[in-house]
């Protein structure tokens, strides 16, 4: 329990400026600098992904793990604690997120958020430039991103080279001072590898 408090915590400090609701808002993504989530997610259609999911914040370490799925225009999170209780369950389609929280889940946590993290590390490279506000985009190398502003990094996104959905990523937020550190690995290699 203590280890989704802390991911919650950081969580909800990162979206101290959010609102719920419409995709339209903007999520900071660190002071001055904000991310206008599209319209419609775009991740297009793949195969189910899991992630186990470990952050850091203020010194402490926690793990959540969650089931991704995008298809047809929709793109579903599905949140627990690992080999846990679910947290929450976010829908994003056309025009609108939908979150729904279970009695766990602290009221501070934006799916908004959650969303904006995942469309730094996973979503197309011109999808997220444009979707950013009062600072650069850039992509030096295929596996890396970075947010600048004044000369300054502020959030640095590693991710897997070739299959973005299958390996370690990681988002280091310098402005919000925290860590993600994601495996993601397909539920079809998952299920082969099974075999």
């Amino acid at each position: 329990m203590r280890v989704f408090a802390v991911a919650c915590v950081m969580l909800a400090i990162a979206a101290c400026a959010s609102g719920r609701g419409r995709v339209a808002e903007l999520q900071p993504l660190a002071p001055g600098v904000t991310m206008a989530l599209p319209a419609s997610p775009a991740f297009g259609d793949g195969d189910d992904v899991m992630q186990l999911v470990q952050v850091r914040y203020q010194g402490h370490q926690q793990m959540f793990q969650s089931v991704i799925r995008s298809k047809d225009g929709h793109f579903t999170v599905v949140m627990s604690v690992p080999s846990g209780p679910r947290i929450m369950r976010i829908d994003w389609t056309t025009d609108n997120v939908t979150a729904k929280k279970e009695v766990l889940a602290p009221a501070g946590l934006s799916p908004e958020r959650m969303l904006a993290d995942l469309m730094l590390v996973y979503g197309a490279g011109d999808a997220v430039r444009k979707s950013i506000e009062g600072a650069v985009f850039v992509e030096p190398y295929p596996t890396t991103r970075k947010v600048i502003k004044d000369g300054k990094v502020l959030i640095e996104v590693t991710r897997p080279q070739g299959d973005i959905w299958s390996g370690r990523a990681s988002i280091i937020n310098h402005a919000f001072d925290y860590q993600l550190a994601i495996q993601s690995q397909r539920a079809q290699s998952q299920r082969a590898a099974d075999d």
